[in-house]
């Protein structure tokens, strides 16, 4: 503590400031005043650590990379928010609305986020790597990728940090957790017939009609197809303002997804187109492969050996599709369940030559590269992928700092610099100049 002796008045000299060579009114415009240690503040911050392999909580199954990522919007799950991205470096990778960013914070409009990302949306996102027994129903590998953050454009401030706190972890486990309870009551839509070839036998109505699908062992299939299912040089079919009929001719070649079926009451239909392709594929929607199941049909694809299945994740997809069904029945109740083609108003393909017309008159590239033959690699499973740069694991954590300051209102009644206000007025020769006095200092 300072001594009374300390407490001395100490009178200083002028202290000439650039402007002191002009005379002024006011003396005063400056004062030095009575100096005080200013008070002491404790702020909490959070600070993103790295954690040391040795020192990491847990079964240490979890990886984290910060080099950002790029995908697009696979399809969402739920109507909640939870939904896939593809990545062709890591293959699926799990992802929420929650995790969002939009306008450089998280969204808090999930509406407005799936609107914004809808399926094919390009996205950046920061990813975790969860690995163990547990996740040996999705992949190989027992491996299962989270999306953190999901952003698209500019990446924003602060993102790593809202990304690996508590409360962002909590959510994404929770979202996890869902996820796996969806793979183990196997409520997802299995594909039986994944992108084979089929010919467009007839229409029923002008929206439902039929595909003939040829299997090596079991003759000629019937698969069910209804046009809001169709898509036409990566088009849906009322891109093109016709009837279904005149822009999707009887005898066209697709590719098709489908699922088997049985119909009370229809005979001869086997499966249920869940999408139709005329033309080149669009990059979504697709189906995404699981180790087990029942398995699927997919000769253009590179299969692993053994029980592999593809399914499609929208819950909704199953509803929408008995609807279709239910379109049907009502439609072959008069003839008691055989089908009878509607040939009104509809257009043929029966050559080659016609073919390459209907393939022009879509707007079809003629010519081009080729795809290379041979099968296609699965790009929709959980990829088992080490990352270029070291995966780290991180942490949030909470720290108190103590620091002094004048630069603070906490501190103006205990002293410092007041500068008194003054307009400053221009001349020809340049500013007024101040002459400034320094009064009294008392040390404390």
């Amino acid at each position: 503590m300072p001594s009374d002796s300390d407490d001395e008045v100490e009178m200083m000299s002028d202290v000439e400031l650039s402007s002191d060579e002009e005379e002024s009114d006011e003396k005063d415009d400056v004062s030095l005043i009575v100096l005080k240690r200013p008070p002491a503040v404790v702020r909490t911050v959070q600070d993103v650590e790295v954690v040391e392999p040795g020192k990491r909580q847990g079964r240490g199954s979890a990886t984290f990379s910060a080099k950002e990522k790029v995908g697009y919007v696979k399809e969402y799950i739920e109507q909640e928010g939870l939904g896939m991205l593809l990545s062709k470096e890591l293959g699926l990778v799990l992802f929420h609305l929650d995790t969002v960013w939009m306008d450089g914070s998280t969204s808090k409009d999930k509406r407005r986020a799936k609107e914004r990302l809808a399926p094919g949306s390009e996205v950046c996102f920061l990813v975790r790597s969860f690995h163990g027994e547990e996740y040996k129903d999705l992949s190989e590998d027992k491996v299962v990728h989270q999306a953190v953050a999901v952003w698209f454009g500019i990446k924003p401030d602060k993102v790593l940090k809202v990304a690996m706190g508590e409360e962002n972890t909590r959510r994404l486990e929770e979202h996890r957790k869902t996820f796996m309870l969806y793979i183990r009551g196997e409520v997802f839509m299995r594909v039986s017939l994944v992108r084979v070839m089929a010919e467009v036998a007839g229409y029923l109505t002008d929206d439902v009609g039929i595909l003939e699908y040829k299997d090596d062992s079991r003759g000629k299939l019937n698969i069910l197809f209804h046009t809001d299912h169709v898509k036409i040089y990566k088009k849906d079919i009322r891109h093109y303002k016709k009837p279904a009929k005149k822009v999707l001719p009887v005898g066209c070649l697709v590719s098709t997804d489908a699922r088997s079926i049985h119909i009370s009451g229809v005979k001869n239909i086997q499966y249920q187109a869940i999408l139709v392709l005329a033309g080149d594929w669009p990059i979504t929607p697709h189906p995404t492969l699981f180790p087990g199941g029942k398995g699927s049909k997919a000769p253009k694809y590179d299969v692993p050996k053994g029980d592999f299945t593809f399914y499609y994740l929208e819950l909704a997809l199953d509803s929408r599709l008995k609807r279709k069904v239910d379109q049907l029945k009502e439609v072959l109740a008069g003839s008691k369940g055989n089908i009878t083609y509607d040939w009104r108003g509809v257009e043929y393909i029966r050559s080659k030559d016609q073919f390459l017309d209907w393939k022009e008159s879509m707007g079809a590239r003629m010519g081009g590269n080729r795809k290379p033959p041979g099968p296609r690699e699965v790009m929709d499973v959980f990829k088992s992928v080490r990352m270029v740069e070291e995966e780290v694991a991180v942490r949030v954590v909470d720290r108190e700092v103590e620091n002094r300051t004048w630069y603070s209102p906490e501190a103006w009644e205990h002293g410092g610099l007041k500068l008194k206000e003054e307009i400053k007025e221009e001349n020809c020769g340049g500013t007024p100049a101040k002459r400034v006095r320094a009064k009294r200092v008392r040390r404390q």
